[in-house]
C-alpha cells in the first residue's frame, strides 16, 4: 500500500472513533435554589418648613422689596427644609437650580445685572456646614442658606448693571442623589 492509502484509513478510523465516542459523552449538573427577597426602593424629598428670611453683608434682616444691590454685596436666603430620606448608604447634593437668577426684562441692566451675579447653596445639618447631606432614616429638618455675591467687577460692567434687577421667582432648592 502506498502511504496516500495508508493516511486515509488511518484518517477514516480516527474519525469514526471520534464520531461513535460522541454519543457517549455525558456529565453531570445538579442546581440549588437562592433565598429570594423583594428589593424596595427608598426616597429623597425637601419641602419648605416655613418661612426663610433674607440678610445682607452685615448680617442686618432685610426685604427684597426695598433693598439696592451694590457691586461687593452677598445677600443670604435662609430657611428650613424638612428631608425626607429612606435609603440605605443615601447621601444627596445641595444646589440652586440654574434658572434660580433670571434678568426681570430683557433691558440691558437686566442681562447685565444676572450676569454679574453669582449663587450657592451652603446646607447645615446640625449647625455644621455643608454641600452634602446624609440624612437619618425618616425625616430631619435641615437649615439652607442661599448666598447670591455681586462680585466687584470692572468699572464698565458694573455701571451697566446699574437699575438692573433680577428675578427670583424661580429660586428652587435641589438634593440630588449621589451615585
Amino acid at each position: 500500500m502506498n502511504k496516500l492509502t495508508k493516511s486515509a484509513i488511518a484518517g477514516a478510523a480516527g474519525i469514526a472513533l471520534l464520531l461513535g465516542g460522541a454519543g457517549s459523552l455525558a456529565y453531570w449538573n445538579d442546581s440549588a435554589s437562592l433565598t429570594g427577597g423583594t428589593i424596595t426602593a427608598g426616597e429623597l424629598t425637601i419641602t419648605a418648613n416655613g418661612t426663610g428670611t433674607w440678610k445682607d453683608s452685615n448680617d442686618t434682616t432685610i426685604s427684597l422689596a426695598s433693598f439696592h444691590a451694590v457691586p461687593g454685596d452677598v445677600l443670604t436666603y435662609t430657611a428650613n427644609f424638612d428631608v425626607s430620606a429612606v435609603g440605605d448608604n443615601l447621601s444627596a447634593t445641595v444646589a440652586l437650580t440654574g434658572d434660580s437668577i433670571a434678568a426681570a426684562s430683557a433691558a440691558g441692566a437686566d442681562v447685565k445685572l444676572a450676569s454679574l451675579l453669582t449663587k450657592s447653596a451652603v446646607l447645615k445639618v446640625n449647625g455644621v456646614a455643608t454641600t452634602t447631606v446624609s440624612p437619618a432614616a425618616g425625616t430631619q429638618t435641615i437649615t439652607v442658606s442661599v448666598s447670591i455675591t455681586w462680585p466687584n467687577g470692572t468699572t464698565a460692567d458694573d455701571n451697566a448693571a446699574m437699575n438692573g434687577a433680577v428675578d427670583l421667582s424661580n429660586m428652587t432648592i435641589t438634593l440630588t442623589q449621589n451615585p
